[in-house]
């Protein structure tokens, strides 16, 4: 069905904050003290909202804290879904399309399997839905839909809107007692390390491309004068690689006085001038994709073996991040080729030496990525389509030295070490004695 669009609901399904596994579920249950989940609103669909008309009405509805009401009479329905929230977003369009309600879905999952995707929805955006958005919704109002828009080109960033962060419930959420612990703010997109378990090269590109310094400086600005209490989450993946520009960012973050996280790697630290501008722009954290520290695994991870030779480097930038203020958030990857049982052990004590938390997933084959298609032709996937295990906490696949108990009872063992009261005061405690040498983040 199409014609003229009054309203438009733009939704992000549900999805297990952890995993449908118990067992995994239980673990973080009992460490949600000092354990929290991530939670942020889906800027990609507030970022679509604010290139839609103001003559359409847009609702933008997270699965998790607001409830899908399938008999509202909305004209269009987008839905964006990462692979482990792709069946729930099946389900979704499967009711709207019942109702004959044009479905149009985007994201990671149906850029990489499109074929799949345009058996369950009526129309599929293949790459970055900005300029794509205004094309189709042009389309649709002149009967002229087609059922796959791709980008062939990667977007301009110079040319992105301000996200619609005015369409976020803050005061229902609260009365709710729900609540987003960031609120997500892009300044780039791209990495250039193309890690082969992961998708973001390969669907932003290796090269960074960024947004001019005026237009993050407006949505920061914009975003404070709705929620001026807000952490702030850079989603960027790689916020620091661009080293001139960064700081030029970080400078004119300083007077805003906000608080934030950032993504980076680990090279970062080698740029004292970066890290004493990111204390004073409010940077609190970074998290710094680790990956591994066995040597033989992270050679499997780059072809360029970029990673693996950062790792005689890992445990003196840490410190250097550290000195500055700033908390080292790692994560790594268990259930590369060369790992085995022992290498849970090995990872606990390089995060308890070096006084860092950390996020520790089970190496999980998501469609498109190198490490997918590698293990797809040896045969080696217990299913074809694994989708709703693909929050990373659950070996999807033949292992030659662990075997899925194995494995998912250890890495509940590696949360339980490391979350333990004892050592989260001892990361506390650590990073205490180091403010006290340092001055104000805002002079």
């Amino acid at each position: 069905m199409s014609g003229k669009i009054k309203k438009i609901a733009l939704i992000s399904p549900k999805r297990s904050l952890y995993e449908e596994n118990p067992s995994i579920y239980e673990m973080f249950e009992r460490n949600r003290d000092r354990l929290k989940p991530w939670l942020a609103p889906p800027l990609n669909l507030l970022t679509i909202a604010a290139l839609t008309p103001n003559d359409i009405e847009v609702e933008v509805i997270d699965e998790h804290y607001q409830r899908i009401d399938f008999y509202q009479k909305y004209d269009l329905v987008g839905i964006t879904a990462m692979t482990q929230q792709a069946h729930r977003a099946y389900e979704i369009a499967k009711e709207f399309r019942k109702k004959n309600i044009h479905v149009v879905m985007g994201g990671i999952h149906a850029s990489v399997l499109p074929e799949e995707a345009i058996k369950h929805v009526d129309t599929v955006f293949v790459g970055e839905a900005e300029e794509l958005w205004e094309i189709f919704l042009n389309d649709f109002q002149t009967l002229n839909v087609k059922k796959i828009y791709k980008r062939e080109s990667l977007y301009d960033l110079s040319n992105t809107l301000i996200p619609k962060y005015n369409l976020i419930n803050f005061s229902a959420f609260k009365e709710m007692d729900k609540y987003y612990n960031f609120i997500p703010v892009q300044a780039t997109r791209g990495c250039p390390h193309d890690c082969n378990f992961c998708l973001v090269s390969k669907y932003y590109g290796k090269k960074i491309r960024k947004k001019k310094q005026d237009q993050v400086i407006k949505e920061i600005e914009f975003l404070k004068t709705i929620n001026n209490d807000s952490l702030i989450l850079f989603v960027d993946d790689n916020l620091f690689v661009d080293k001139t520009y960064a700081k030029s960012l970080l400078r004119a973050l300083i007077p805003l006085k906000i608080r934030y996280f950032a993504q980076t790697d680990v090279r970062v630290a080698e740029d004292p001038e970066l890290l004493k501008l990111a204390y004073r722009s409010g940077c609190q954290t970074m998290l710094i994709g680790f990956e591994s520290i066995n040597i033989k695994s992270l050679d499997e991870v780059n072809q360029n073996k970029w990673k693996m030779k950062q790792l005689e480097k890992y445990e003196l930038n840490i410190k250097k991040i550290q000195q500055n203020g700033i908390v080292v958030f790692g994560t790594f990857v268990i259930g590369f080729e060369n790992d085995n049982l022992s290498t849970f052990h090995r990872i606990r004590d390089f995060v308890s030496k070096n006084h860092i938390p950390g996020q520790f997933t089970l190496l999980t084959p998501i469609p498109g990525s190198k490490i997918y298609q590698d293990l797809k032709a040896q045969s080696k996937l217990f299913e074809e389509k694994f989708w709703n295990k693909c929050g990373f906490y659950n070996l999807v696949f033949r292992h030659n030295n662990m075997k899925v108990e194995e494995a998912e009872k250890s890495l509940i063992k590696l949360y339980d070490d490391v979350y333990q009261p004892e050592s989260n005061f001892d990361r506390f405690s650590y990073m205490k004695n180091i403010f006290k040498n340092l001055p104000p983040r805002w002079l």
